[in-house]
């Protein structure tokens, strides 16, 4: 996918989408979560959101109320009985991160499509508490983000 210019895609949701797809084939014992289910079902209603992101992506935005890794491992006994969204821009480190976590005995969950579904969604994210659709999207070959999105690299 990195061969083509996203500015240059009609349906970037379709091309979010397969891509989830390819990272789901790799990872088979993943369980992924929609961005839909991780907000409106009600099973998912006591999660909690964790980004596994970069320091310099985590900068510029966060899926609001998400957690990181550091603040995860400070307190990962709080987290035991919790469902745990892991999200990265499209979703293959956090699938890597939600076998580590499960081996570990946690309930972890890969956000399908990360960052990019959560925007393709229409929803915000936040720095510093204040909402923003600007978001780093970890390449430019990544940026597949809603036209009234700012993709950040």
């Amino acid at each position: 996918m990195s061969c083509m210019s996203p500015n240059q895609v009609a349906n970037k949701s379709k091309i979010i989408e397969e891509m989830a797809n390819t990272i789901q084939k790799k990872f088979p014992s993943v369980q992924n979560i929609t961005v839909d289910d991780s907000i409106h079902n009600p099973k998912f209603s006591d999660s909690v959101f964790l980004d596994v992101r970069s320091e310099n992506e985590k900068k510029v935005s966060i899926i609001p109320q998400s957690i990181s890794m550091d603040q995860f491992n400070k307190n990962s006994k709080l987290y035991k009985n919790k469902k745990i969204i892991v999200y990265c821009t499209i979703g293959y480190r956090s699938s890597e991160k939600v076998i580590e976590l499960s081996k570990k005995g946690f309930k972890a969950y890969n956000l399908k499509a990360g960052i990019l579904a959560w925007a393709e969604q229409g929803l915000l994210f936040e720095k510093n508490g204040t909402e923003t659709k600007k978001v780093h999207v970890y390449a430019e070959a990544w940026n597949f983000l809603p036209k009234d999105y700012e993709g950040v690299y």
